[in-house]
């Protein structure tokens, strides 16, 4: 039985604390599968356009896809850059629907030049998240036509707390590498209940806790083709999080609570994550509209992961955004707005019964300058998501997103002249 939980986040390098999600970001029951479903929340632009952008660089936003993009940040540059989630789902299963909202801090991220072709960035962001709850599962006690029901909730995430590096080998060729530290617990609690009919009602509470931790390295590259033309790609190795277990199980009877199971610091075997490869085009046909086209295959087969319902097989990824800006230089306000769109398919990594699950989901969003002379941009996006099918076992989610992210640049040491 998978555990899970929420973790508090210390954000000592920006100088102040970061208190744990309290509230999920997801409220998908395919999050109890492995370590939850991977994050729908991205720093900066790459919400608004289908999760993509291996291609794209720039000197206003962080993209933390392919860390080659920090070589294209620019002299004296720094960005600071934090957002929020929120998801409403519908959740299908054939006979019934449910309504589910979840929603937190999702993601804060700086981004500073250390020379003329080189920056570095640091990040924190939810790397897959977990919320789900199991209501009322009646099963018969063995050997016996009396009955027990079970609930079963489980919360938590794994963040990926990174620090990437990218620079301009040259005018068009830039390279970069990234490593993050993988944390987070994951909570599953399960409270079971006997009929009433027998004599002696009981109550058997079981609460299990799973703490992963564990480097992962990636690597990436981008070159300008033509002017118009940019091809990019990243590599994100393979590696296995370690894992400790605590584990308790408390039972009620006749009203007074006994502990009859504890363990703590257990340790258990390790959850192998996959290598992934990625690759990006960048197109402008012309001046003001940037059209991105990304595919990333993640490999779970050569993992051997499995669940006690599924297996895990390869995720293919594919990805199309497109981004419109009359005149990012323009005194007028209105032409200075961005407007974004995007689409994204997922095989999914989880096969049930030989059906996967499958998933697409279309977006949009506008960037908004923050005043006209300003170099800092809220960035707002929309999405509508839909996994899974009532086929078999499975359920139906179609999902709601809203994204808000703070995108704030500033230029350092840059003498203001006065006339």
């Amino acid at each position: 039985m998978m555990s899970r939980a929420c973790h508090i986040i210390v954000l000592g390098f920006l100088g102040f604390n970061v208190g744990a999600q309290t509230n999920n970001l997801t409220g998908s029951p395919y999050s109890l599968f492995g370590l939850g479903i991977s994050s729908s929340s991205n720093v900066g632009i790459n919400n608004s356009l289908g999760n993509g952008g291996y291609a794209i660089s720039g000197d206003s936003f962080i993209n933390n896809l392919n860390p080659a993009s920090y070589g294209k940040l620019g002299e004296r540059n720094f960005l600071f850059d934090f957002g929020f989630l929120a998801e409403v789902s519908e959740i299908d299963s054939g006979n019934a629907t449910e309504n589910r909202i979840a929603g937190n801090f999702s993601n804060i991220a700086i981004a500073s030049t250390i020379g003329p072709k080189s920056a570095f960035g640091l990040s924190i962001n939810p790397y897959s998240d977990v919320g789900y709850s199991v209501i009322g599962i009646d099963s018969n006690i063995e050997g016996s036509f009396d009955t027990f029901s079970s609930n079963i909730f489980g919360t938590g995430a794994l963040n990926d707390l990174r620090l990437s590096y990218g620079t301009s080998l040259t005018d068009s060729f830039r390279a970069g590498f990234y490593a993050s530290y993988l944390f987070g617990a994951i909570e599953e609690r399960e409270r079971i209940d006997a009929s009433q009919e027998i004599a002696n009602e009981s109550t058997l509470n079981i609460l299990e806790r799973n703490v992963y931790r564990g480097l992962q390295l990636g690597f990436g590259l981008q070159y300008d083709i033509f002017p118009k033309l940019t091809l990019g790609g990243s590599l994100d190795l393979g590696t296995s999080l370690s894992a400790r277990r605590d584990r308790t199980v408390q039972k009620t009877l006749d009203f007074i609570p006994s502990t009859v199971e504890e363990e703590n610091d257990e340790k258990i075997d390790p959850f192998e994550l996959p290598t992934s490869i990625n690759s990006g085009i960048l197109y402008k046909p012309f001046s003001g509209l940037d059209i991105s086209l990304d595919y990333s295959i993640r490999l779970w087969n050569e993992t051997g992961q499995r669940d006690n319902v599924g297996v895990f097989v390869d995720e293919h990824n594919y990805s199309i955004g497109l981004q419109y800006v009359a005149d990012p230089n323009s005194y007028r306000y209105a032409k200075k707005i961005k407007y974004r769109a995007g689409f994204n398919y997922n095989t999914g990594y989880l096969e049930i019964n030989q059906n996967p699950v499958e998933a697409y989901n279309i977006t949009a969003g506008i960037g908004i300058p923050l005043g006209l002379r300003s170099l800092s941009h809220l960035n707002i996006s929309y999405g509508f998501s839909n996994r899974g099918a009532t086929t078999g076992i499975l359920i139906e989610e179609n999902i709601h997103t809203v994204n808000i992210n703070f995108s704030l640049r500033d230029i350092w040491f840059v003498k203001r002249k006065i006339d």
